[in-house]
């Protein structure tokens, strides 16, 4: 009897519980859904007057088809606004004043920030997005040499909304990828000095479309000393950067073999790096160690493949390569002074008695006294799927 009373309670209990359950109906925030609408790339300028100029892009729930077979439409589901102001939430406002619903920004991926905003200064921006509490630190943050709010012109193929494909170019890593959290941590915890990510804008025709369309990629990177650009980073330099920063799952990489000379493509993957200090005396070394290995794609040269001595020849090859363009980006940063990869935390922690003895002129101590050194050690695992056919020495043809 009593196991019967025990089953008869929980069974009511149950039933009281999903009463109360359908008795909770709307949306569980403070705010309905109906009176949000959704950021997915707040665009930051400059105008000439010394203006402060956002450019939000917002979603249109009414403008996504539904369902699989749903036609696209011809209308953009995204829809650009721009306000200006002395400072960006003054900006801000003046776009808020002109929507019938009230902006959420826990959906935005990108930021995008414009040449003449970027040289005069990005520090009022750190400080908003620091003390806004809507804005995830993971979002991918990017640098455009011109009005940035041009962007938005882009005409999207790949993807419905311009926000994902910037957000897919840092995610894949073809670009070495910077969020908001990077950029305050170089704010706050060093000098000042960081790296963004640079996009590009051009017109392109497409033999598949009937029409020029405007195409957004990527370009090299913005050099940012403390919290100003001052120059920019070459594409080649940029790769350099992957290659000392972000682990990089996957890349293809060209270069020349010096004897006998020829061409040849890799598949590097699962690049990563170690970065270390060595003191000597009162100068420090950064010795920044490139691993990974490598699979040929494609090789343009008279060399045997089935000999050991030819791979390991286009390995030191290979390597060199790594090299000198992980060197020419550090190169890049020592001649502006610029710790864009933030190499004075090594001293700093591990050497804290120099660094207090650099105090009065960090920046120009730390680049006075600092020498960076670049490992590189990428293994070739094989030549493809087969060692031939290779090139003629004669005649330059397929042997």
């Amino acid at each position: 009897m009593p196991k019967r009373l025990g089953a008869h309670s929980f069974a009511i209990k149950l039933t009281m519980i999903v009463v109360a359950l359908t008795e909770l109906t709307g949306c569980w925030s403070k705010q309905e859904l109906n009176d949000r609408t959704f950021v997915s790339t707040m665009i930051v300028d400059r105008d000439e007057q010394g203006r402060t100029e956002i450019s939000t892009m917002f979603l249109l729930p009414n403008r996504i088809s539904i369902g699989l077979n749903a036609s696209p439409g011809a209308e953009k589901p995204f829809v650009l606004m721009t306000g200006k102001g002395r400072d960006i939430t003054e900006a801000f406002q003046q776009i808020q004043k002109d929507l019938p619903r009230n902006v959420a920004w826990g959906q935005m991926r990108t930021i995008i920030v414009g040449d003449r905003y970027a040289r005069a200064g990005m520090a009022p921006l750190f400080d908003f997005l620091i003390r806004a509490t809507d804005f995830r630190l993971r979002v991918y943050v990017f640098y455009f040499n011109g009005e940035a709010r041009n962007v938005a012109k882009l005409t999207p193929l790949f993807e419905r909304f311009p926000a994902e494909i910037w957000r897919e170019s840092a995610h894949s890593r073809r670009l070495p990828p910077v969020n908001i959290r990077n950029l305050l941590y170089s704010q706050w915890n060093n000098l000042g000095d960081a790296y963004i990510p640079e996009l590009s804008m051009r017109d392109l025709k497409l033999e598949t479309e009937d029409k020029t369309v405007h195409w957004s990629g990527i370009g090299g990177a913005a050099l940012m000393k403390n919290n100003a650009v001052v120059g920019t980073f070459t594409e080649d330099e940029t790769i350099g950067i992957s290659f000392m920063k972000s682990r990089t799952p996957e890349m293809m990489l060209t270069a020349t073999i010096p004897d006998p000379k020829g061409l040849f493509s890799v598949r590097l993957v699962d690049v990563k790096q170690v970065t270390r200090a060595e003191r000597r005396g009162g100068k420090v070394y950064i010795h920044v160690s490139i691993d990974g290995k490598a699979d040929l794609v494609s090789i343009q040269s008279n060399l045997d493949l089935y000999d050991p001595a030819s791979m390991r020849k286009i390995e030191r090859a290979l390597n060199v390569r790594v090299r000198d363009l992980a060197q020419s980006a550090a190169d890049k940063a020592q001649e502006e002074q610029v710790d864009a990869f933030q190499w004075s935390e090594y001293v700093k922690y591990k050497y804290p008695s120099l660094w207090r003895r650099w105090a009065d002129q960090p920046r120009e101590n730390l680049f006075l006294n600092m020498k960076p050194v670049i490992h590189a050690r990428i293994t070739m695992r094989t030549p493809g799927i087969s060692h031939s056919p290779r090139v003629s020495s004669k005649g330059g043809g397929i042997s």
